[in-house]
Protein backbone atom coordinates (compact mmCIF):
# COMPACT_ATOMS: atom_id res chain seq x y z
CA UNK A 1 0.00 0.00 0.00
CA UNK A 2 2.59 2.55 -1.08
CA UNK A 3 0.98 5.73 -1.91
CA UNK A 4 2.04 8.22 -4.92
CA UNK A 5 4.44 10.97 -4.06
CA UNK A 6 3.06 14.64 -4.03
CA UNK A 7 5.80 16.16 -6.13
CA UNK A 8 4.24 19.92 -5.37
CA UNK A 9 3.97 19.31 -1.48
CA UNK A 10 7.75 17.89 -1.87
CA UNK A 11 9.09 21.35 -4.09
CA UNK A 12 7.14 23.07 -1.27
CA UNK A 13 8.51 21.08 1.85
CA UNK A 14 12.08 21.27 0.09
CA UNK A 15 12.09 24.94 -0.57
CA UNK A 16 11.02 25.75 2.84
CA UNK A 17 13.65 23.44 4.73
CA UNK A 18 15.89 25.27 2.48
CA UNK A 19 14.98 28.94 3.28
CA UNK A 20 14.66 27.96 6.88
CA UNK A 21 18.82 26.66 7.13
CA UNK A 22 19.53 29.79 5.32
CA UNK A 23 18.07 32.07 7.70
CA UNK A 24 19.48 30.09 10.60
CA UNK A 25 22.94 29.99 9.32
CA UNK A 26 22.41 33.75 8.80
CA UNK A 27 21.41 34.44 11.66
CA UNK A 28 18.14 35.92 10.80
CA UNK A 29 16.35 34.45 13.93
CA UNK A 30 12.52 36.15 12.56
CA UNK A 31 12.32 35.09 9.86
CA UNK A 32 13.53 31.57 11.10
CA UNK A 33 10.91 31.11 13.44
CA UNK A 34 8.60 32.11 10.57
CA UNK A 35 9.41 29.82 8.30
CA UNK A 36 9.62 27.07 10.72
CA UNK A 37 5.65 27.97 11.75
CA UNK A 38 5.09 28.42 8.10
CA UNK A 39 6.70 24.78 7.44
CA UNK A 40 4.83 23.14 9.94
CA UNK A 41 0.92 24.84 9.01
CA UNK A 42 1.82 23.51 5.95
CA UNK A 43 2.94 19.79 6.85
CA UNK A 44 -0.21 19.80 9.26
CA UNK A 45 -2.42 21.11 6.17
CA UNK A 46 -1.16 18.79 3.80
CA UNK A 47 -1.53 15.47 6.03
CA UNK A 48 -4.80 16.52 7.19
CA UNK A 49 -6.40 16.80 3.43
CA UNK A 50 -4.40 14.06 2.24
CA UNK A 51 -5.92 11.58 5.23
CA UNK A 52 -9.70 13.42 4.47
CA UNK A 53 -9.03 12.72 0.52
CA UNK A 54 -8.32 8.92 1.70
CA UNK A 55 -11.38 8.63 3.81
CA UNK A 56 -13.67 10.06 0.96
CA UNK A 57 -12.12 7.86 -2.06
CA UNK A 58 -12.88 4.84 1.18
CA UNK A 59 -16.51 4.97 0.68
Amino acid sequence: MIEKINIADCMVIAALAIALIMAIFYGLNELAMSIASGLLGYIGGSVKSTASQKKEEQK
